[in-house]
């Protein structure tokens, strides 16, 4: 596996974000948590884990095929309410857009059921930007559970401290068919 060097949020958010100033993240960063300092946030334990991901497409013209990415995550964990933008805790994966190394272009999952020891779930929001030769870069497969017609399912594990495992199986309202295997553990 061949993982970015790391660095700290907010010199990744200049890289993703040029020309938008630095006093804008911590800013951003103070309205999310008035409470917590930049340096406790970047050291948070769902920031910035190394990943590697796999996702197969299935009965889909527009994204047929197996995809991975190695990568740093820009979160990956069980996101307290007071860092949550939707003020509830949530489990959530959130990759640097085209940063890592593969097909997959940027994966994002919400799940706030997964939280607090649950372990499974039937109701979340899936992102999941592929590229190949073959397809190109068509728009991210989306599914998203709250939907008429979605369904699919999650399974979270955490086969040894510090490390999550996510697998998600299921179809979107056009019938194609995602399979997602993820694992990110503490960086070193």
């Amino acid at each position: 596996m061949n993982v970015s060097t790391p660095v700290s949020a907010s010199e990744r958010f200049a890289r993703v974000q040029p020309g938008i100033p630095s006093l804008f993240f911590v800013t951003a960063v103070a309205l999310i948590s008035p409470t917590l300092s930049l340096a406790q946030l970047e050291g948070a334990p769902f920031n910035e884990r190394p990943a590697e991901a796999s996702v197969v497409i299935e009965n889909s013209s527009r994204y047929q095929g197996a995809f991975t990415l190695s990568t740093l995550a820009r979160v990956c964990g069980e996101v307290p309410a007071e860092l949550n933008f939707a003020g509830v805790p949530a489990f959530v994966v959130h990759f640097y857009p085209e940063s890592g190394q593969g097909e997959i272009r940027d994966i994002t999952f919400d799940s706030k059921e997964l939280v607090g020891g649950v372990t499974t779930s039937s109701t979340f929001f899936l992102s999941a930007g592929v590229h190949s030769p073959s397809i190109g870069s068509p728009p991210a497969y989306v599914l998203d559970t709250s939907r008429p017609g979605v369904s699919g399912s999650a399974e979270l594990t955490s086969p040894e401290p510090g490390t999550h495992e996510l697998t998600i199986e299921g179809v979107n309202e056009m019938g194609e068919n995602i399979r997602l295997s993820l694992k990110c553990w503490s960086r070193a």
